[in-house]
């Protein structure tokens, strides 16, 4: 019979106990917590933008310089031909409007960025005024972009690699007969991590619309290197929350493993944290990983990082 109130003491890690109604997992499996934040109108102007602007994804990251550089050159553009075709000495005849958009948007990326080729320059005070604007603006914009590029390099991120699913094996006679849940990981990168600790929650719904978390007691939460993989044992025994808890019942109670990993970057020479986090459904009964690595002709070890994955029955 699985445990419906179990003794253990729980360990809130932060996300809440009170969760009548969230059927989502707490943290995806990309580290980041699946909350969102409501906030009042206006409260954008006073976000963190350095934050967000650090922590956007390089390909989101990327389309925003892009579309910023090319808003404001369109916006300058607009601006000198609002200010008549004498705006732009050396701007060659155009026919249409939209050759004549051209010719203006290339003035002001030439002026944006301080190339200046010397074909085309502004005429009368007013260009004149428009051109130092949209060069200062020019030069604050590269050096936020930059300041930004450097922030984004220059920030150390861990990238552990987690196997896709975490498994439990079948009752093993050499460990009393006993259960054991099972996932991997491994560092994605070729530098050296040190000191790399573990630590595994558990959280269980209960009938009445909260969320208990307890620890899970692992066979080894510590290894001092981290070349080759690492497989987190935990034994589901008498003292294991999971105890006798069959696949529906951890379905039923919505189970998901909480996973937060620390380690020291000699690299960067500072600390790193990874998250991750299994749900009931990302968890495989009765199965046994392949192991990843092998040796090859010279004798050196090889690891497999696909292997890292793959799981058989039984």
């Amino acid at each position: 019979m699985a445990r419906n109130s179990s003794p253990l003491p729980t360990q809130d890690p932060g996300l809440g106990e009170k969760l009548a109604g969230a059927r989502q997992r707490l943290i995806n499996r990309d580290g980041t917590f699946n909350v969102r934040r409501a906030q009042g109108a206006g409260s954008w102007v006073q976000g963190d933008w350095y934050h967000y602007w650090v922590s956007l994804s390089w390909p989101r990251f990327v389309a925003a310089v892009v579309g910023w550089f090319t808003s404001l050159n369109i916006l300058f553009a607009l601006g000198y031909l609002a200010l008549g075709p004498n705006a732009i000495l050396g701007m060659p005849p155009a026919p249409t409007w939209w050759e004549k958009f051209a010719y203006a948007f290339f003035f002001s990326v030439q002026t944006f960025n301080s190339v200046g080729y010397g074909v085309e320059s502004p005429f009368g005070l007013a260009a004149g005024l428009l051109s130092s604007v949209e060069a200062l603006v020019g030069v604050l914009t590269f050096a936020i972009i930059t300041g930004l590029l450097y922030a984004r390099f220059s920030k150390p991120k861990a990238r552990i690699l987690f196997s896709d699913h975490a498994i439990i094996t079948p009752p093993d006679p050499a460990h009393g007969n006993h259960r054991r849940l099972m996932f991997r990981i491994a560092n994605e990168r070729n530098n050296t991590v040190i000191d790399f600790t573990a630590r595994v929650l558990v959280t269980l719904a209960t009938p009445d619309g909260t969320r208990r978390y307890f620890g899970l007691k692992l066979e080894r939460d510590q290894v001092m290197f981290l070349p080759l993989n690492w497989t987190l044992v935990h034994t589901i025994d008498e003292e294991s929350p999971l105890y006798e808890m069959t696949a529906d019942e951890l379905r039923e109670r919505l189970g998901e493993l909480l996973i937060l990993f620390r380690g020291y970057d000699d690299t960067y020479a500072q600390d790193i944290h990874a998250r991750s986090s299994y749900r009931f459904d990302e968890i495989r009964w009765d199965h046994r990983f392949v192991r990843p690595y092998r040796t090859d002709e010279g004798g050196e070890l090889v690891l497999d990082l696909e292997l890292l994955h793959v799981s058989e029955r039984g």
